[in-house]
């Protein structure tokens, strides 16, 4: 009996790691950063524009992304060379579109989807992807699912997966994700998984090889079927240059091994609202005379934009130098859902590859919870040469960024 305590303890504690937690900053502590305010040092000093702004449309200091999946079949095999394989529907106003993303090792995913042009799609997640034949067999009915997928994965080993199970119906409580260590080196993910339920009857097979799915703590067979939004930052490679009506954002910046490119038209809008129309994804960003205080990710037939950041105060107009360290938190909602995710960010002159180089400015972001999302620091840096501006954000070292002082 007590055997059997400890197993069902050491069950419970694996599922704790996969499974959703609540939102972080909720009600007045949500509320605090609904207060915008004029760019500030840490200690709470202005920041101090020493200089006019350059002619630049406003630039934009990092990237946001998000995407909705309408249906998504997550399974942890017992294969060597993968960590994960998850399948999922993005709906689209075209109909259905079906993506395979495998783990490696390395816990960086890579997209197979039947999609031309893949690496214009969704170009501002930076994630490996090949276009590839993935032949998707969908007998589901109202209330299970019933698929089937076949592709070639990215060692060319052919796959083939099948899922069987209830579909989840009921919303999620509570349904902040644990985004489980994956693609950490790309993006710093936020999930809202709106539906989940656990098991399923799984086959797979890789290389022609049967394979199993792992056990949490030997017990718990990895097999989830979710609904979920996935939002946040991006590392990022990109320049903006002004053009009729707003700017051109081409990425990346110069060639290299980028996995993504795009040539993007963004308008710049009266109200501040600067905007990438896109399918499926919009993204927006807003600006005071030149500061950031928001930034969206809406995409067509979601009711909620899927990713909102509120900045208190507001980042510094980074056409203008100035003086000092501007320091700014931050809240993350997510598919409608408030704190999701908090955190802050640091901008001053000086890029870290730049040394003193006028035009350059240093940025910092640094999450500071949920957990997942804390592990996930940021640096960047924007350089301003003439009329062209480049955007660069990595992924920073945990043990060496500093710490969020107090939220608002």
């Amino acid at each position: 009996m007590a055997l059997l305590s400890v197993v069902v303890l050491l069950g419970a504690c694996a599922l704790r790691e996969v499974l959703p937690g609540p939102p972080v900053a909720v009600g007045k502590a949500r509320a605090a950063y609904d207060a915008p305010s004029p760019p500030r040092s840490e200690g709470g000093a202005p920041i101090v524009y020493t200089g006019p702004a350059s002619d630049l449309p406003p630039i934009l200091p990092f990237q946001v992304w998000g995407l909705r999946y309408a249906l998504d079949v997550v399974l942890v095999s017992d294969d060597p060379h993968w960590v994960m394989h998850e399948y999922a529907r993005v709906d689209l106003p075209s109909g259905p579109l079906w993506l395979a993303k495998d783990a490696g090792a390395d816990r960086e995913q890579t997209i197979v989807a039947d999609l031309p042009d893949l690496e214009s799609w969704v170009p501002e997640v930076p994630v490996r992807r090949l276009s590839r034949p993935l032949r998707v067999s969908d007998r589901s009915t109202a209330t299970h699912a019933d698929l089937g997928f076949a592709y070639e994965n990215a060692l060319g080993e052919p796959v083939e997966v099948t899922y069987r199970g209830v579909l989840p119906t009921e919303p999620s409580r509570p349904r902040n994700g644990n985004t489980m260590g994956h693609s950490r080196g790309s993006v710093a993910a936020l999930l809202d998984l709106y539906r989940f339920r656990i098991g399923g009857d799984v086959q797979i097979r890789i290389g022609g090889v049967a394979r199993g799915l792992h056990r949490l703590a030997g017990l718990v067979p990895e097999a989830y079927l979710l609904a979920q939004v996935q939002a946040g930052f991006a590392i990022t490679d990109f320049c903006q240059s002004a053009s009729s009506g707003g700017f051109t954002l081409r990425r990346p910046c110069a060639d290299g091994g980028w996995p993504t490119r795009s040539n993007e038209a963004w308008t710049v809008a009266a109200d501040g609202w600067v905007e990438r129309p896109g399918d499926p994804t919009r993204l927006r960003y807003h600006f005071v005379e030149g500061e950031l205080d928001r930034a969206e990710v809406l995409q067509e037939g979601a009711p909620d934009p899927l990713l909102n950041l509120t900045f208190t105060p507001r980042l510094p107009d980074l056409r203008r130098p100035f003086a000092g360290e501007a320091y700014s938190s931050f809240v993350a909602d997510v598919n409608g859902q408030p704190g999701h995710g908090i955190g802050c960010v640091r901008v001053a002159l000086g890029g870290p590859s730049l040394g003193t180089f006028p035009q350059a400015v240093r940025i910092e972001i640094t999450p500071s919870a949920p957990s997942w999302f804390a592990d996930r620091p940021l640096a960047g840096e924007v350089v301003r040469a003439l009329d062209v501006a480049s955007v660069r954000t990595w992924r920073a070292d945990p043990d060496a960024v500093r710490a969020c002082g107090p939220s608002p």
